[in-house]
């Protein structure tokens, strides 16, 4: 089944010229991009809470019930919003995988900041492989781990 199409966006307001209006619609994706941005740093240091959380309590890192909690509300939103479900599981299957990354990290650290370097570098922790895997043979629709 093909997901709705985004709907179209209402028609630019033309200033002087079209490359104006062209200008005007970049700077305001470019804020776009910028607030997007701050939402994943954001989240990322949600996830480094989540994660020194896990190591003081002795909770697991791997949380399978919570990634497809994360999936099932992509899904949702993706539903109710006109957008590819594939588009949203293939970015959250990229931003969770930072996020086991960061907090295997975080955790195998004993809580020290040295994250930060290591995050900077874009390794890859066991976690984030072993979710990558989970993933890789799962359907692209549907579904979700």
């Amino acid at each position: 089944m093909t997901p709705p199409a985004i709907p179209a966006a209402p028609p630019a307001t033309a200033t002087a010229t079209g490359t104006d209006t062209l200008t005007a619609l970049r700077a305001r994706l470019d804020a776009a991009d910028a607030a997007l941005l701050d939402a994943i740093r954001t989240r990322l240091d949600i996830c480094l809470r989540i994660g020194e959380y896990k190591r003081l309590h002795q909770v697991p890192m791997m949380q399978p019930h919570r990634i497809a909690q994360v999936h099932a509300n992509a899904a949702r939103y993706a539903a109710d919003h006109g957008i590819d479900p594939a588009f949203l599981r293939t970015l959250y299957d990229t931003i969770i995988t930072e996020t086991c990354r960061l907090e295997d990290e975080w955790i195998a650290s004993g809580g020290t900041p040295a994250h930060a370097s290591a995050h900077a570098s874009g390794g890859t922790s066991a976690h984030a492989s072993a979710h990558a895997s989970a993933h890789a043979s799962a359907p692209a629709h549907g579904a979700v781990s």
